[in-house]
Parts: C-alpha cells; structure tokens; sequence
C-alpha cells in the first residue's frame, strides 16, 4: 500500500497528541499528526509517516487502546497534510524531532531489555523515564516500567 497517513477514530477526548505520536512511534518514523474534533464523545486523529511502510505497520495494531480507550484505525486515502505541516517550527519533524529520536532511543532501549530478558528469563526490573509534550497541561514525563521475575 502506498499510503503513508492513517486516521484513529474514537480517541478519548482527553487524549493529548503526545499520546498518539508515542504510541505510533513504534510503526515508524512519523512525520505530522493532527487532531481533528470528532463527535462530543471522541477525536480523529491523522498520523503521517514519512513512509508507506510506518502506515502499514500502523495499520496491522489490531485491538489497539490509546489511554485505555479502544480506537478504530484505518488508511486515510484522502488525507491532505495542513499548511502548517511543511512549517518547520510546526511540524513534528521541525522543533520536536529531537525530542522523537530521544523518546525513540528510550523506547527501542526498553523493548530490546524486555526481549533480552524474555529470553533469558533474568530477574529485573528496568526503568525510563522520557519526556511527552502534548500541551499545554500535560506532565513532561512518562515512565515505562518493565519488570519480569521468574
């Protein structure tokens, strides 16, 4: 498939776009997400890939939760980027990308402890803490805990 935007339907009202963009990030590097208004009980969100391969990685998360909230995805054949899209300073790929290839490292760190110790079947306990912006009144940080003891 050569699309590279898919849109998340149902996503709680309270879910900041620093929640989408992480839990996406796993699919592949993302370019733009934009949240759009839904009904009064949820929103859309559009996440943009920088390539077909993230959508369609995007696309196999079935029975995904955002927030503790079940969302719908699916290929937004239609999708327009916005103006603000190609302004650096706007755009997830202009001022936040540093931030994304740190919360990347932090990530592909955990998953690769995590595997390591499914594997090998250590007792430990692994702990980051990176930070996620999605507004103005969200935490900066998130921690990731994974613990496995046998």
């Amino acid at each position: 498939m050569s699309v590279t935007t898919v849109k998340v339907s149902n996503v709680s009202l309270s879910t900041p776009e620093g929640h989408v963009e992480g839990y996406f990030s796993f699919s592949g590097e993302i370019e733009y997400v934009e949240m759009r208004s839904g009904d009064e009980s949820s929103k859309i969100a559009y996440v943009t890939f920088k390539d077909y391969q993230g959508a369609d990685n995007a696309l196999l998360l079935s029975d995904a939760k955002i927030d503790g909230q079940s969302v719908v995805i699916a290929a937004a054949t239609d999708y327009q980027l916005p103006p603000a899209a190609s302004d650096p300073q706007e755009s997830a790929g202009g001022s936040r990308s540093a931030l994304q290839k740190t919360v990347g490292v932090f990530k592909k760190t955990a998953k690769k402890t995590r595997d390591f110790g499914l594997k090998h079947r250590p007792e430990f306990t692994f702990e980051a803490k990176f930070p996620i912006f999605g507004g103005k009144n969200q935490k900066p940080e998130c921690n990731l805990i994974v613990e496995k003891k046998v």
